[in-house]
């Protein structure tokens, strides 16, 4: 019996191990719609257009992956431009928050899943999130931009 405990012991104890190190090399967390705090930058006029104004949101993301093997960061620069109003409707900015952060994971699981190098990360997550929030029919904010910072005078978030 004793034999017999020691087997399933071990077995367990390996199958923690095997569990563990998958997990520290799994994608994890979750970006806050609080991070996101979208500024005017170009009023709506209001002139009976369907579309029109411009806010942005500017966060810092840490991408970084952890991995017994091969840990990396990267720290991108991320600009939100959505319009003030698209042919959707009015984009508050509570909808803007949230699409935002459902997009900036999204983004993050994809890049961090292709193992790129960190120069190309930023970029990518970039991409994937613009199209995440565009997608023809099912996006939630068409006319939405994600780029760099390039709006002056924006006060950026840091996440984490």
């Amino acid at each position: 019996m004793p034999i017999r405990l020691t087997v399933v012991a071990r077995g367990i104890l390996l199958s923690l191990a095997i569990l563990g190190a998958a997990q520290l090399a799994c994608v994890g967390g979750h970006i806050p719609p609080s991070m996101f705090q979208f500024q005017n930058v170009v009023p709506y006029s209001g002139d009976g257009n369907e579309t029109g104004g411009w806010k942005v949101a500017q966060v810092l993301i840490l991408l970084s992956r952890i991995s017994p093997s091969f840990p990396e960061s990267a720290t991108c620069d991320i600009e939100v431009g959505v319009p003030e109003r698209n042919k959707k409707g009015w984009v508050l900015d509570e909808f803007a928050q949230t699409a935002a952060a459902k997009a900036a994971d999204e983004a993050a699981r994809i890049v961090l899943r292709e193992q790129l190098p960190t120069a190309l990360a930023c970029k990518q997550f970039r991409e994937h999130m613009e199209r995440i929030l565009t997608e023809l029919d099912v996006g939630p904010i068409p006319g939405a931009k994600v780029t760099k910072f390039r709006a002056v005078g924006v006060h950026p978030k840091t996440f984490p």
